[in-house]
């Protein structure tokens, strides 16, 4: 009795429809983040609702450093809460930033959370360059107000409260 050879299951190739190509990554919130091109940026002809900047909510931005020991776990706790703070909170990771950036916003510890929010009237006109948690570069355009900052490792529910949402 012969016993009928089974075939080895197919691997897809990359560009097949069982395996589609990989397209732009999603934030936190399920949409694509606004990443413009620095020609779009610098002559401000990006998309038409780029000035607003992701419905113009807060703005907490992670300064850290691989290097520094006590930096290291904040970037996963910013990604843990970007994904619960969904829309009503958009973050950056500034991971090892240049000396202008840290003497700009007197940055003398790592990591250091800065909460910005946007203010026509007081805010400073600036772009807030980092990555989103999901490794994608972005940059935030428009007038941009400190409103708080916390150095040092931290944990999870003290930047909740401090510098989340719903901290104002």
């Amino acid at each position: 009795m012969t016993v009928p050879a089974v075939p080895e299951p197919a691997v897809p190739e990359p560009e097949s429809p069982v395996r589609p190509p990989r397209g732009p990554s999603r934030g936190s919130a399920g949409r694509a983040d606004v990443v413009l091109p620095a020609q779009q940026r610098a002559h401000g002809n990006g998309p038409p609702d780029a000035s607003r900047d992701a419905e113009r909510v807060p703005v907490l931005v992670l300064v850290s450093a691989d290097w520094a020991a006590p930096s290291r776990p904040a970037p996963t706790l910013l990604r843990e809460l970007s994904r619960r703070w969904g829309t009503s909170m958009r973050c950056l990771l500034v991971e090892d930033p240049e000396d202008a950036f840290l003497d700009r916003w007197d940055i003398e510890h790592l990591p250091t959370w800065l909460r910005f929010v946007t203010d026509d009237v007081d805010g400073e006109q600036s772009e807030l360059h980092g990555l989103t948690p999901g490794g994608e570069e972005l940059v935030l355009g428009g007038p941009w107000r400190l409103t708080h900052r916390r150095s040092g490792a931290l944990p999870k529910h003290v930047v909740d409260a401090e510098l989340g949402p719903e901290a104002g």
